[in-house]
């Protein structure tokens, strides 16, 4: 389990680099072994593999005017609407909350003590300013121009626009932030062209 989330946290920290040779619209599908097979070594031989193809291929876009970070659940249903929608205007979404979730530090000689530290320390799960301070970090680290918060109707507990976050990340320093509204499954929720429309004022407030 430890070697493949710390595979899979090599391969999200590749996008400090610019430009970003991927994206979040990536990063929710390749995700999925350190989801499902964590502690199996075909989880391990995946993400090594998948470290080479990233350090041999170009740069996801052929020009990044942008970088974004993606804070909330992914709109499952909308992917590839997003991936297409920021491709276009040479944004690239180059790190998110939700994909760094799954890069579990298991270190240390007691396992129980290791995994109760890991799931403890989630983002999730730790208060608003720990949240500010980590997203703060995570912007510096990524060198992003804004980010994006997805307020997700029927996932309250990883929505964080409800409390204020957005307001005091700026407040600390933190790059500009939107609040866009959907769903990670319930599709009613989410309109293309609400969001076309929020986000492009956004991108303009960027000089995009």
């Amino acid at each position: 389990s430890g070697e493949a989330c710390a595979l899979w946290q090599r391969f999200l920290d590749g996008n400090r680099e610019r430009p970003a040779r991927h994206t979040f619209f990536d990063h929710v599908i390749l995700m999925a072994p350190a989801v499902v097979l964590r502690g199996r070594e075909e989880a391990v031989a995946f993400y090594r593999r998948l470290l080479d193809e990233a350090a041999a291929r170009g740069p996801a876009l052929e020009r990044e005017r942008a970088r974004l970070y993606w804070e909330g659940m992914p709109v499952w249903g909308k992917n590839r609407f997003l991936a297409e929608f920021f491709a276009r205007r040479g944004v690239a979404v180059v790190a998110s909350t939700y994909c760094h979730s799954w890069t579990f530090d298991f270190s240390g000689d007691d396992p129980l003590e290791a995994m109760a530290r890991a799931y403890t320390e989630l983002f999730i799960t730790r208060s608003e300013q720990v949240k500010r301070d980590a997203l703060l970090a995570a912007c510096r680290a990524f060198a992003v121009d804004g980010v994006v918060f997805h307020e997700a109707k029927t996932c309250p507990h990883n929505t964080n626009t409800r409390f204020g976050l957005p307001q005091r990340l700026e407040a600390a320093g933190g790059p500009p932030t939107v609040t866009v509204f959907g769903d990670l499954v319930d599709l009613r929720h989410f309109s293309e062209e609400a969001f076309t429309f929020r986000m492009e004022a956004f991108l303009e407030r960027l000089g995009l």
